[in-house]
């Protein structure tokens, strides 16, 4: 994937942005795609915007969709994709569009990159038109990378767009979420999902992967592309000797760095989200019949350790094919997940 960088931050050319334009196109966001298009028609987009959803419902895809539509030489409700703006973005050379994420073996976007964005917003516009950012993940940044883009937030330069994409609202500061509208995406239903993912491909098991990925169909599609649907089985035994306190982690951990790590943090990151969303059911008897770790006094400082642990989760899936030691990785996730739903090891 070629990259160039412009005054500090990250510009990545997307080589597969057809791809992502297509899954934005999905029926499901049909009346977001036109709340969006009639704003722009109207002069009424806002300078920052923050699409939120669950991992997998699309935000990345409708921030791409929204970008190029802003970028696009014409006046229609979608990107025309021929003009000479729409070449230019579908090329992943477009000048005044900045893709900003983690850098290669990273977790978070650094505070650099946001001062190069700033920057290069202040700037006038290569092509005389809009200037657009995509900051994906926004709850991917740290302390220093928020007050940074939040001189962007307060002085925002003409003509210029932000757009935010999350899943965590509660990683993000005040600050940030009050000077940035909103819109939540929503999930098609479990039948519409199903029908799209076999259109996508014939696979026996989306139905599995579309529960994994708690009914977010285009983080189904990554974790097909991930092979989860093939440690499902020995993954879920391992979280019962968890439970049960009996899980070797040494062997367990040496086992896992070397068959499809990235897969096995995937699901883990999968597993500990649908435990999460379990523990904030208003119905105790869901809560004590499927999640006994939460059977204690203190249950709302186990699940803030369930959140902080799903954090370290998703650094670990963003680091794993860097330079680390992987087992080592993995014997300190899974001496967290036990100390969390089985106790510590030993106890």
């Amino acid at each position: 994937m070629a990259r160039s960088k412009r005054a500090g931050e990250v510009v990545v050319a997307v080589p597969d942005v057809g791809d992502v334009l297509a899954r934005a196109a999905v029926e499901w966001l049909a009346p977001l795609r036109g709340q969006l298009s009639a704003m722009h028609r109207q002069n009424r987009l806002p300078h920052a915007l923050l699409l939120l959803g669950q991992p997998g419902a699309g935000q990345s895809e409708l921030g791409m969709w929204l970008a190029a539509l802003l970028l696009c030489d014409g006046q229609e409700a979608a990107a025309c994709r021929a003009c000479a703006g729409c070449r230019l973005f579908h090329a992943g050379t477009h000048p005044d569009f900045y893709r900003v994420r983690p850098e290669e073996d990273a977790a978070v976007i650094r505070v650099e990159q946001i001062r190069g964005l700033s920057e290069s917003f202040a700037l006038k516009s290569f092509r005389g038109r809009a200037k657009v950012a995509l900051v994906d993940p926004a709850d991917a940044m740290n302390i220093n990378s928020f007050n940074a883009l939040l001189k962007t937030l307060e002085e925002p330069s003409d003509n210029t767009y932000l757009i935010l994409v999350a899943s965590r609202i509660d990683r993000l500061p005040r600050t940030i979420v009050s000077r940035s509208a909103r819109l939540r995406l929503p999930l098609p239903v479990a039948g519409e999902a199903l029908a799209w993912l076999n259109e996508c491909r014939k696979y026996a098991g989306w139905e599995r992967l579309l529960a994994l990925a708690n009914g977010a169909p285009f983080l189904a599609l990554q974790y097909a592309d991930a092979g989860l649907e093939e440690i499902d089985t020995q993954m879920q035994e391992a979280m019962n000797s968890a439970e049960k306190s009996q899980l070797d982690i040494i062997a367990t951990a040496a086992a896992w760095s070397r068959d499809q790590p990235e897969a096995r943090l995937y699901w883990l990151e999968s597993w500990l989200t649908g435990q999460l969303r379990e523990a904030a059911l208003p119905s105790d008897l869901a809560n004590n019949n499927r999640l006994p770790w939460l059977r204690v006094a203190a249950r709302e400082p186990m699940i803030r350790a369930g959140y902080r642990l799903l954090d370290t989760l998703r650094e670990a899936r963003m680091l794993v094919n860097g330079a680390l030691n992987t087992q080592l990785l993995f014997e300190g996730l899974l001496i967290s997940l036990m100390a969390l739903v089985g106790g510590a090891p030993g106890s």
